[in-house]
């Protein structure tokens, strides 16, 4: 059996649709059984359907309260029973009650060369405005574990990419996407293989 990712994401999906790639040409062996959303209409909802992934649409604010929320969400993740959870762009804290559960099984990768411009508020394009803006030389991406706290667990990998003085947050954040494309599937695969010898 292989193993199992579930993806959760906000947005374009891009780099969901990475390791669904990876997985589709062979270099990742693994499957992903399902995909969490909580933006109606994003991008990542076509990538879905074009590899047939389930998707499971789940947004806090449609819940009475938090914890009903929590319950549903951990009962997804019961049912699907992920060896994995990769954060591809996903803009919501994951609960403190998951990050307990699957603990160490939780990949984010973040756009910048954390610790720096990690955390609330850096998220985005936001993350490549504040790097130009502070002239910085170099940035990057992180992929990291995840615990209760932003952009905070411990990191696995990072790229590095060189900072143009004519750079854009739009050209930067391309140059930095096309690094996440690729050190995201190969982590995945590295950290697949190290959770499954423990297990």
């Amino acid at each position: 059996m292989k193993p199992k990712i579930v993806v959760f994401a906000s947005g374009s999906g891009s780099n969901f649709k990475a390791i669904a790639e990876a997985i589709h040409n062979q270099t990742l062996d693994a499957q992903i059984v399902g995909l969490i959303y909580n933006r109606p209409e994003i991008g990542a909802l076509k990538i879905a359907k074009n590899f047939g992934i389930p998707t499971y649409y789940l947004n806090d604010k449609d819940f009475p309260n938090y914890e009903e929320y929590e319950l549903r969400l951990l009962n997804i993740l019961k049912t699907l029973k992920p060896d994995l959870i990769a954060l591809a762009g996903y803009l919501r804290k994951i609960p403190k009650s998951v990050t307990n559960q699957y603990t160490n099984q939780i990949l984010n990768i973040h756009p910048s060369l954390l610790p720096k411009y990690g955390g609330a508020g850096y998220y985005g394009i936001k993350v490549h405005e504040a790097v130009i803006q502070n002239d910085e030389k170099e940035s990057g991406c992180t992929v990291h574990l995840v615990n209760e706290a932003y952009d905070e667990g411990a990191i696995i990998e990072q790229v590095k990419v060189p900072v143009m003085a004519d750079d854009t947050p739009e050209i930067l954040a391309k140059r930095v996407l096309k690094e996440e494309h690729q050190l995201y599937p190969k982590v995945i695969k590295n950290y697949l293989t190290q959770i499954l010898k423990k297990s």
